[in-house]
This record gives structure tokens, C-alpha cells and sequence, in this order.
């Protein structure tokens, strides 16, 4: 499938009014036809709101120049929402799992019909959202954790649509609960590894796509080469510039210039 791209702003732009309008049409649903499915999913949209304000405001600080106190610029601001929208990811799968327990212990009526409706509606905003956000998120972690929270709600709102079918031909209301609980734990597993992406930039970590001990062997091959010591692979981000350091040590009778030309076009070609 092809994604039309659009600019990462842009993009969040879209996502955050269709996000917001959404907000208060699944809460009033929710809270009409009792449903806690479309409720928690009501509340994670709140959460994605400010989520991709921050993402939003990450983006715009981003793209201020670097100076002499920031001497790589600001493009971390984006890496830190990401880590950011991951812990709020975290923070809502406890309120899901909360209720989802006190309701299994003490079922409630749902209106399946009613609870149908406005989820069917938040597939379609959520999958608008989504749509925008994949084709521009790149290599942007902190479009990417502005993704991860559309794309929960979208299989929240897939959920809910389940769970109101079953409610509405079976009347087996545990299984509003029972949904939100598998919601909660897809959310777990994308903000997991979003949180974990994000620290390995912050702790300036290897890229996932580099191995060290290739980059190693490919400084060794080098004619001139005799070993390398402190060899650190980093990124300022994972779609901005990595950053390679180490020291080489070289015969007496190579030409450092060209030997240092030749090791930077075999590391960049690679």
C-alpha cells in the first residue's frame, strides 16, 4: 500500500484535530451507552491529544539552528517526547487494567448497539489519523510515539467494535472488559519498545542497525592499519547523522590524510 507523504508538522497537525473532535464524541458515547471499552479508549485519545501537542512542540523545537551551547542542535527535544509519550502509554494501560478489574468483579449493562456506533465512527478517525502519521514518520522517534498512540486507539476502537457485537447478539457483557484488557497489553508492547528505542539514543547506545565488531573489521581492513582502540558508534538521532569516534593507530610510513579519506568513504559507503 502506498502512504501519501506529508510533512512530519503537517501531519501531526491532521492528527491532532481529528484527535481532539474525537475526544469528546467516544467520552459522551462511553459514558451514554456504559461502556468502558469505548470509555478507556476515550481517555487514551485524551492522553494522544497531548501527546501530539508535545509532538508537535518537540517537532518546532527540533528545527531551531544549533549555536554554541547547542552545538548538535535540538534534535533530541523529539527522542525525549517520544520516551515521554511511551511512559503515558504506560500510565493509561494501569487505569485499563484497573477498571477492566473492578467491572470483571462486578459486571455492569452495556448498550452494545449504542457502544457500536461511536466505535465504528472511531475506526474511521483513528484510522485517518494513522494513515497521515505512517507516511510521515520516517525514521522519527517522536513521530513514531505519535503513530504508536493512534494506532493503540485504532485497535481499541477495533476491539470495542468486537466487544459491542458480541454484547449486542450474545448479551455476555464481560466482554467489554475482557477487550480492553487485550487493548492494554498491545499498547504495553508498542510503548515497551518505544521506550526502549528512545533510551538507546539517549544513552547514546549503538544504532540496532550497526554492529560494532563489522565496523571494527571494516577499520582493520585497511591497508596501514594496525589496531583500534575506543571505538564508540552513536546517533543524534535515528534519522539524523551517527556519529562514529575511535583510535587508530597506523604505521610509521602511511599517509594519515589519505588513509583517514579512504576509511571515512568505506565507513559511509557501508
Amino acid at each position: 500500500m502506498k502512504f501519501y507523504c506529508l510533512k512530519s508538522a503537517t501531519a501531526l497537525k491532521i492528527a491532532f484535530t481529528v484527535t481532539l473532535a474525537f475526544f469528546f464524541v467516544e467520552l459522551a458515547g462511553g459514558f451514554m451507552f456504559n461502556s468502558l471499552a469505548l470509555v478507556s479508549d476515550a481517555w487514551h485519545m485524551l492522553n494522544d491529544v497531548f501527546a501530539l501537542l508535545f509532538a508537535l512542540l518537540a517537532s518546532w523545537v527540533a528545527g531551531k539552528p544549533f549555536d554554541d551551547r547547542k552545538t548538535f542542535g535540538y534534535y533530541r527535544s523529539e527522542v525525549i517526547a517520544a520516551f515521554l509519550n511511551g511512559i503515558f502509554l504506560c500510565v493509561v494501560v494501569v487505569f485499563i487494567f484497573y477498571e477492566a478489574f473492578l467491572r470483571l468483579t462486578s459486571p455492569v449493562y452495556v448498550e452494545g448497539l449504542g457502544m457500536l456506533f461511536v466505535a465504528f465512527l472511531g475506526l474511521l478517525a483513528n484510522g485517518v489519523s494513522a494513515y497521515v502519521l505512517h507516511g510521515s514518520k520516517g525514521g522519527s522517534l517522536n513521530v513514531r510515539g505519535a503513530f504508536l498512540h493512534v494506532v493503540a486507539d485504532f485497535f481499541g476502537s477495533i476491539g470495542a467494535i468486537f466487544a459491542a457485537l458480541i454484547i449486542y447478539f450474545t448479551g455476555w457483557f464481560l466482554a467489554d472488559s475482557i477487550i480492553s484488557i487485550a487493548i492494554g497489553f498491545l499498547i504495553l508492547y508498542g510503548s515497551g519498545r518505544l521506550i526502549m528505542d528512545s533510551l538507546n539514543v539517549l544513552l547514546e547506545g549503538v544504532p540496532p542497525h550497526i554492529r560494532l565488531k563489522n565496523v571494527e573489521e571494516k577499520i582493520l581492513s585497511e591497508n596501514g592499519v594496525e589496531s583500534v582502540h575506543d571505538l564508540h558508534v552513536w546517533c543524534v538521532t535515528p534519522d539524523k547523522m551517527c556519529i562514529l569516534s575511535a583510535h587508530v593507530v597506523v604505521g610509521k610510513d602511511v599517509d594519515q590524510k589519505s588513509l583517514l579519506s579512504r576509511l571515512i568513504e568505506s565507513l559511509r559507503r557501508d
